[in-house]
């Protein structure tokens, strides 16, 4: 196994860390999560349901620095994450689900919304997060308390900020490879230069969520699908919410590279792509019966959300540039955004201008284009037949060219509640250890070679209309990185669960393509999307474009994100200029 550094587009290090300071110590620190037993005591359904469920989760550490170092992870995005409201308010008394779900439910959650149903609420955030009860009712009382009507989601983005800026400079206390490893957050690429190590992580300041730059009325948090539909007062000082603290995380010492400007729940200022997975089951019920994605869900992206991209966010006027994540974004929004930055391009090639697109932490879908994702409900039903998900979270053939076009990047996401359809998962339950491990390559390159394929069309197809300046082949590789989205509250692959485990699935994938043709990977080679055949050892040298595999794989594991901060992490990129940051 090699000490290639890894780089990781999207994770959530500080999110257990930041939120339970009594038991985890440091932001070095490994931790398991509390168990149900340690709520719930004596025997009850309750808490052998929820068993049930936290066995998919990651109810551990998985990107803790000492797991980041300890798998070469030498560069990691920090997304800082405002848990939305939404998610920590069951919709009770779950109405919209079957009435098995709905008794279900009841048991793990009660029906009504009183003093005990809240108090299991708490529990079960901390069981999922990681976060402590004192932190889950910091964040739950107020959405039940009359006497406040407003949602501070700025406040709670500046707590775990001001925590890795604490962490910045820390050491661990831990000798890993031989090394006592350190952490430094970095502001530009000229600093990255400055700061890495073989024993030093650099992390990138990021923000998961729009929502987590606003401040809220609560009534209309909950109530309003569009920051249009507010009433005057109501709607001027929300948008002014967000414009100042726009201006004020730009003045910060370590200002956001990007943000994701959608998530989950609705933030008043586009549509989110549904995200939650329904019932599998009579007796299996989702996220989605238990919290209500629906308002906002699949809208566009609104005048004043549109304004902000344009003036606030992008714009250099107001301090360095602050990119755009579309991760989460509704297929709507994604083509507002897709049309608005095709239309600056018009005006100039420069890179200086150029605004590339960022999936952060994402998977594909194999669908052509957005209208054709448009067509289809996302639901389990959706997903029966195939051996990717078809959800409109994914991205399509469309978003990818869209991407390469803007010499944008994509995280690839390690994910079994975001990328397989029903057939992989089918495949996934009756696997052992080796099959696991091998399935979960399988799905990873499937993504990864989709990408490049679509990318290659693209290429070949604009060289035909070129008798000079033709794009080099290899450049179908630019765009694909790592965004593992670990800590995320996710479903991670099994065996390779954590940051420390990254080394190891590289060298598997590397194994896998070194025995492409032999009898061990016979059923385990990549899928050909949307046929799902198997893709012969000659296709996968076309899509190699003539460089060796070792050399596609480090691009993907570390030096494509380099490639891609060097040019748009760069002082003069961004415009950063020093006297405007708070140092």
């Amino acid at each position: 196994m090699d000490n290639k550094p890894i780089s990781d587009l999207h994770n959530h290090p500080s999110l257990k860390p930041h939120g339970n300071t009594i038991d985890i110590k440091t932001i070095w620190d490994r931790f398991e999560n509390k168990k149900p037993k340690d709520y719930f005591k004596g025997i009850s359904v309750r808490k052998w349901i929820i068993n049930i469920v936290l066995k998919k989760m990651a109810t551990y550490s998985q990107s803790n620095l000492d797991s980041c170092f300890e798998g070469h992870n030498r560069l990691v995005f920090c997304s800082v994450y405002p848990i939305e409201k939404p998610f920590l308010k069951p919709t009770r008394p779950f109405k919209k689900s079957s009435g098995v779900h709905r008794f279900i439910l009841g048991l793990i959650f009660k029906k009504k919304t009183n003093s005990r149903a809240i108090a299991i609420d708490k529990k079960i955030v901390s069981l999922l997060s990681g976060i402590s009860i004192k932190t889950a009712s910091r964040l739950i009382d107020p959405i039940h308390d009359d006497r406040i009507d407003t949602i501070d989601y700025f406040s709670d983005y500046i707590i775990e900020y001001q925590y890795l800026l604490n962490a910045s400079g820390s050491t661990s206390n831990k000798t890993i490879h031989g090394k006592q490893p350190k952490f430094n957050l970095v502001k530009n690429y000229e600093h990255f230069l400055e700061m890495q190590s073989d024993s030093t992580v650099c992390g990138i300041m990021t923000i998961e969520g729009m929502h987590a730059l606003g401040v809220y009325n609560k009534k209309d948090l909950f109530e309003t699908a569009k920051i249009e539909n507010l009433p005057p007062e109501r709607q001027n000082k929300l948008k002014l919410s967000f414009i100042k603290n726009i201006e004020a995380i730009k003045k910060e010492e370590y200002p956001p590279f990007f943000i994701t400007y959608a998530h989950h729940f609705n933030n008043l200022l586009l549509g989110h792509a549904k995200s939650f997975m329904d019932a599998k089951g009579t007796f299996d019920p989702g996220f989605a019966d238990i919290f209500d994605q629906s308002l906002g869900q699949d809208l566009g992206i609104s005048s004043f959300g549109m304004l902000l991209i344009i003036e606030h966010l992008l714009s250099r006027d107001n301090g360095q540039r602050i990119l755009i994540d579309v991760k989460h974004m509704s297929v709507k929004s994604r083509q507002s955004y897709y049309e608005l930055l095709a239309n600056m391009r018009e005006y100039s090639d420069a890179l200086q201008d150029n605004v590339p697109i960022i999936s952060s932490h994402t998977a594909i879908s194999g669908i052509p284009t957005l209208e054709k994702a448009l067509a289809e409900k996302d639901s389990f039903n959706l997903d029966k037949n195939s051996y990717v998900s078809l959800w409109d979270i994914n991205l399509t053939d469309e978003d990818i060219v869209a991407i390469f076009k803007s010499d944008g990047l994509i995280g690839v996401c390690m994910h079994d509640g975001r990328m397989p359809g029903n057939k992989f998962r089918k495949l996934l339950k009756k696997a052992g250890e080796e099959t696991t491990k091998k399935l979960h390559v399988q799905m990873f390159l499937t993504n990864v070679f989709h990408i490049v394929k679509v990318n290659l069309a693209y290429i070949r197809k604009v060289n035909k209309t070129r008798a000079t300046s033709k794009i080099d082949e290899v450049e179908a590789w630019k765009t694909i990185c790592l965004g593992t989205d670990n800590d995320g509250i996710v479903d991670p692959f099994d065996h390779y669960s954590t940051s420390a485990d990254l080394p190891a699935f590289r060298a598997k994938i590397s194994e896998a393509l070194n025995n492409y043709v032999m009898p061990d990977y016979k059923g385990y080679n990549v899928i050909n999307l949307p046929s799902e055949t198997q893709y012969s050892l000659g296709e996968i040298d076309d899509l190699m474009s003539g460089q060796p595999w070792v050399e596609a794989i480090d691009k993907v594991f570390y030096n494509n994100t380099d490639a891609f901060l060097r040019k748009y992490f760069s002082k003069t990129y961004l415009a950063q200029k020093e006297d405007d940051l708070i140092v």
